[in-house]
């Protein structure tokens, strides 16, 4: 037996297959119409004025009356008259309306304005015609039983072929006369779109009437989509675009499966409650994939169609990525503008401040508040360039959502800056209370050590007269040292040892065999500068504490370690020290005024970077006292000699 062409094997569901074209189209233009008209009066349609809104309506009445005629037919056995009128009358009313649009768009680009009207006029006169011949022979009746009924489907056609080649010689006549890309662009994908029209309607004459009127069906869907994706393009036309998709794959998935399945099952004798629990358990795994088949197409609409170059996740990532490393705001706000154009592809601003002037205008731009604690603290601006398409209304969600995180890390930053701001208040205060506290210390020492230093030259007089003036000498040294360093905080490092030199030649001279001391220097020191009077403190420290507190000789030994990762200078003394139990006590005013004030001095300068240790040489019966200090050497701000 010879088989038949593959064509005819399908057309048990060719009706079936209409149908469901015909349906989703409904639904896709009446949302396409409802979001049209919303959009329209909000701010006026660019292009076509109002005619592109009417265009879809009136798409959406025809398939909507013809799906009602559809289901009247198969339940009441019968065409309803009123679906026959409200299908026959706008579906000769759209080829003179999309005609007349692009007329309408292009008229300044055109000439010979009086043949473009008048070719207009003829097209409405004869889709009038038309539809009044329409109306006046088939209302009421099964309109494919009608003799005329081919008569019809060849006006109609007609009507279309010559519609469309009017629409694209519009486009390609205005084309000539604009210098934009993107205007050019727009119109060549537009010609490309009336060409695929008028071809359609061509290829009608030799295709058997089930293609055509599936052809002719989705040839509607694909017209508005060019039109609405490259020119028309509302607010919600991406969401509507994304649901499209997914309800005319998923209309179309279950539709062939409820007509392969049922089938299936009862060829295998399962028509009990068993195959009806086996045909509910098949439809299972296709509704649990309906949610990841609805993500995969979104992501598929979003860089095929909609030109995203990041999907939403991946644009939210980097731009909290590449934010966190911002140190203030106007580095903040110049990483989110070079961010927001790589997300965007377009230039964007960020103004911060409560009074801010940015709205979104006309020209398609978006844009939104940066909200700190419900209060607008900034907003930002993404603008539509010449050759951008327009914003939709998932690009306005994602900058709100971009703005949120802007608003996050702005106020983090701020927090960290008052942060700083707090401990820099609270180092100065340290400080001025350390200097008060360092004034205070030297009142109390600099009279007593004047007291014996003064004794230890007179009693020298008589008996030591050279040794007495080599002491005087180095008194008066300690004491300019004293005096010129009183209003400076930074010293030399090799000053101040030399000011302990003579303090510990002086205090030799008092204690005679009962005190030796050494100085020992390793690598440069001679650009490092501390704070002043450091190491002084703790010698003095040392002698009264040490020393002057035992009666066999003592020794004090001065350490000072440079190199690249910093000072360590070491002040060790042979003295009874501290007990243990007050060496694992933080150093306080009890544990010793001198080195209370050496702490909160070096953590005002340096933080937790300097280091104030007091240590128990166990083998070498001595109290070591350390200061560590960073390789940064004199913070910024200090004012050294």
């Amino acid at each position: 037996m010879i088989q038949p062409p593959r064509y005819y094997a399908l057309n048990a569901y060719f009706p079936l297959l209409e149908m469901v074209t015909c349906a989703f189209n409904a639904v896709l233009f009446t949302l396409i119409g409802v979001y049209s008209i919303r959009d329209y009066q909000r701010q006026k349609t660019r292009w076509g004025g109002g005619l592109f809104t009417y265009v879809v309506v009136l798409c959406a009445v025809v398939f909507i009356a013809h799906l009602g005629n559809d289901f009247a037919t198969e339940f009441l056995r019968r065409r309803v008259p009123l679906f026959d009128l409200l299908e026959i009358v706008p579906k000769y009313a759209i080829p003179p309306v999309m005609a007349h649009l692009f007329y309408r768009n292009e008229k300044e680009h055109l000439r010979a304005e009086r043949f473009w009207r008048s070719y207009i006029g003829f097209l409405y006169a004869i889709g009038a015609g038309f539809a009044a011949a329409e109306v006046n022979a088939g209302v009421g009746h099964w309109l494919q039983g009608w003799p005329g009924w081919p008569v019809v489907r060849l006006q109609f056609r007609i009507l279309m072929i010559f519609a469309a080649a009017g629409c694209g010689l519009t486009l390609l006549t205005a084309r000539q006369r604009i210098s934009t890309p993107l205007a050019r662009m727009q119109r060549r994908r537009l010609t490309y779109a009336c060409g695929i029209w008028m071809g359609t309607f061509l290829a009608g004459f030799f295709l058997p009437a089930n293609w055509d009127n599936i052809l002719g069906k989705l040839v509607p869907v694909c017209f508005i989509f060019v039109v609405t994706y490259y020119v028309e393009r509302f607010a919600y036309f991406d969401v509507l675009m994304k649901r499209g998709v997914f309800v005319f794959a998923s209309l179309l998935l279950l539709t062939f499966y409820f007509v392969a399945v049922p089938p299936l099952l009862s060829g295998l004798g399962m028509r009990t409650w068993v195959g009806t629990l086996v045909w509910a358990l098949s439809v299972w795994p296709v509704v649990l994939l309906a949610p990841w088949g609805h993500r995969r197409l979104s992501l598929w609409v979003d860089r095929h169609f909609l030109r995203r170059r990041l999907s939403a996740a991946q644009a939210t990532r980097l731009f909290m990525t590449g934010l966190q490393g911002a140190i203030n705001e106007k580095e903040l706000t110049s990483e989110a503008e070079t961010h927001l154009r790589t997300i965007f592809g377009t230039r964007s601003e960020v103004r911060l401040g409560a009074s801010i002037g940015l709205q979104p205008g006309s020209d398609g731009s978006i844009a939104a508040p940066i909200r700190l604690h419900g209060d607008i603290a900034g907003e930002i601006h993404v603008y539509r360039s010449g050759d951008h398409a327009r914003f939709l209304s998932e690009d306005a969600l994602l900058l709100a959502s971009l703005a949120d995180g802007l608003a996050f890390l702005l106020e983090n930053l701020r927090l960290r800056e008052k942060k700083l701001e707090h401990e820099k208040r609270e180092r100065e205060l340290v400080l001025n209370a350390n200097r008060l506290e360092l004034k205070a210390l030297r009142a109390q020492i600099n009279p007593h050590f004047l007291f014996n230093a003064l004794n230890t030259i007179a009693s020298l007089i008589p008996r030591h007269p050279d040794r007495a003036e080599e002491t005087v000498e180095e008194l008066a040294e300690v004491f300019r040292y004293t005096l010129r360093r009183s209003e400076r905080e930074w010293v030399r490092l090799d000053e101040e040892l030399e000011a302990v030199r003579a303090f510990l030649h002086v205090e030799q001279a008092r204690f005679g065999e009962r005190l030796r001391f050494l100085i020992d220097r390793h690598g440069e020191t001679e650009g490092v500068r501390i704070p002043a009077m450091i190491v002084q403190t703790l010698v003095e420290n040392a002698v009264k504490h040490g020393v002057a507190a035992m009666t066999a000789p003592g020794l004090i030994e001065v350490r000072v370690e440079a190199s690249q990762s910093g000072v360590r200078i070491e002040v060790r003394d042979n003295g009874p020290g501290f007990t243990d139990a007050l060496l694992r006590k933080p150093v306080r005013k009890g544990n010793g005024y001198g080195l209370h004030n050496v702490q909160g001095r070096l953590r005002g300068y340096f933080g937790h970077a300097a280091k104030l240790t007091i240590e128990r040489d166990n083998a070498r019966n001595m109290t070591l006292v350390s200061i560590a200090l960073p390789s940064a050497g004199q913070p910024q701000g200090a004012t050294p000699e």
